[in-house]
């Protein structure tokens, strides 16, 4: 079997050979290492594919990392973790520690983060003291590996195929990238570059992924469609009024672009915030029935959003830009954060219907942004919903993609699929019927026009 492995620190992609029981992954800086459990080894695959087999003579090997302080590879064993020098794959020392089946490990300053394997949780041993100084459950069904980068603590665990990443000090998960692996064993974060073994395609990948203090995306479908609006216009002058339709909104969840209208007397624009294109009307133009197409297309991510401590205590309000997505006056001034993120969960889990939850949210003085989307099931389109998404007060907008959440989702979590498109989305917070609107001149009002939409996957 091969693996297609790119050089941490290029973009060129080159092929080695994988065993069928490889297991984790380490970087040294120059080579890669991982385990291969049959053999009870240790190999070396250097940059032109070279490798080298260092036989350990230990059952139950699994993960590994490199401990950059002392340049050591770390291997995990039972009850002992090996030190391994990089250039002669000799053992240069045993650390004995009070776990039986150990998964992976990560170090961190003086502390090894080990994963147990018997309780799935993460144990932390005191180097200096050599006693479990703490830890804590990981709450995952099958962990593999771990390791450490960017502040944080990274899982992966085999029974979804999903990356976890968790703070290191309170033990609580902040995000999580899913892959489109089929059995994932050892994770290895080298500086923007994430890694994963997967022992069924016999690889070691690149996950691409996008971190932020507030989101992780990660995987990305495209999609282009052709859109067509059939409409009424019952005005009989239409010397100044105007339509416009507003764009699929282009943001961190989804990136819209090539939108093209077959009338190209549409030009792009503004309307509070929101791009749209407009037509100015003449008196060449006709009322009654309207036929519009206009194209896109879409990049859309899987965004995970988890709200940390840091932003639930905060002393803000809400900024000017949203004032037209809650009614003025339900909010309370005497509520943090945490307080609207509980009234957002308790709604979720009360609500029979998104119109009741809506309303819930309206009611509390939380904002809220109503769209229409289609959902994607293997590339085609399986239904169009409502749906929306609730402003958090001093975090932002998260998406309420479905209405009840997971049973075992921590109620700080909030995801938007990226089989999930939205087609367009509101101006306030009353629900859009269509992506049309219609005014009769520069300085009315414009009002929401209903639609037939019908599209087309190109």
């Amino acid at each position: 079997m091969f693996a297609s492995i790119a050089n941490v620190n290029s973009q060129e992609s080159k092929e080695y050979k994988l065993t069928d029981k490889a297991y984790g992954v380490a970087w040294d800086g120059v080579n890669f290492w991982f385990i291969d459990t049959n053999r009870r080894a240790l190999v070396k695959i250097n940059e032109i594919g070279e490798q080298e087999i260092f036989n350990l003579g230990l059952a139950n090997l699994r993960g590994i990392s490199f401990d950059s302080r002392e340049g050591k590879i770390l291997v995990v064993a039972p009850k002992q973790i090996l030190k391994i020098d990089p250039n002669s794959g000799g053992i240069t020392d045993k650390v004995a520690v009070p776990v039986q089946n150990i998964a992976g490990v990560a170090s961190v300053g003086n502390f090894y983060y080990i994963l147990d394997l018997d309780n799935a949780k993460v144990q932390i041993f005191d180097q200096v003291s050599g006693i479990l100084v703490g830890g804590f459950f990981t709450d995952r069904n099958r962990p593999r590996d771990i390791c450490f980068g960017r502040d944080s603590l990274w899982i992966s665990d085999s029974s979804d195929n999903t990356i976890y990443r968790y703070d290191a000090k309170s033990g609580k998960i902040t995000g999580s990238i899913k892959t489109n692996m089929k059995s994932i064993r050892g994770v290895l974060l080298s500086g923007s570059k994430l890694w994963v073994v997967d022992r069924e395609s016999h690889e070691i990948k690149n996950i691409p992924f996008l971190e932020t203090e507030r989101f992780i995306a990660s995987g990305e479908e495209e999609y282009s469609l052709e859109v067509t609006l059939k409409f009424k216009i019952d005005t009989v002058s239409l010397s100044k009024a105007q339509i416009a339709v507003v764009h699929p909104p282009s943001n961190e969840q989804q990136r819209i672009r090539s939108v093209k209208f077959t009338d190209s007397s549409f030009t792009p624009t503004f309307i509070q915030r929101n791009r749209v294109h407009i037509k100015k009307l003449s008196i060449e133009d006709s009322a009654g029935e309207q036929v519009l197409k206009y194209k896109f297309t879409s990049r859309n991510q899987l965004i995970k959003y988890f709200v940390t401590d840091d932003y639930l205590d905060k002393d803000v309000t809400y900024p000017f830009d949203i004032a037209n997505y809650y009614e003025k006056g339900k909010e309370n001034s005497q509520l943090f954060a945490r307080d609207y993120l509980e009234l957002i969960y308790n709604a979720r889990q009360q609500a029979s219907t998104f119109q009741d939850f809506k309303s819930r949210m309206i009611e509390s003085g939380i904002p809220v942004l109503p769209y229409r989307m289609i959902r994607f099931e293997k590339g085609k389109a399986k239904s169009v919903q409502d749906s929306l998404s609730v402003f958090l007060l001093g975090f932002g907008w998260l998406p309420i993609g479905d209405l009840t959440p997971n049973g075992a989702q921590d109620k700080r979590y909030f995801e938007k699929k990226e089989t999930d498109l939205i087609l367009y989305q509101s101006l306030n917070y009353k629900q859009s019927v269509s992506p049309v609107y219609f005014r009769k001149d520069a300085n009315s009002e414009w009002e929401n026009l209903p639609a037939e939409i019908t599209y087309k996957i190109k």
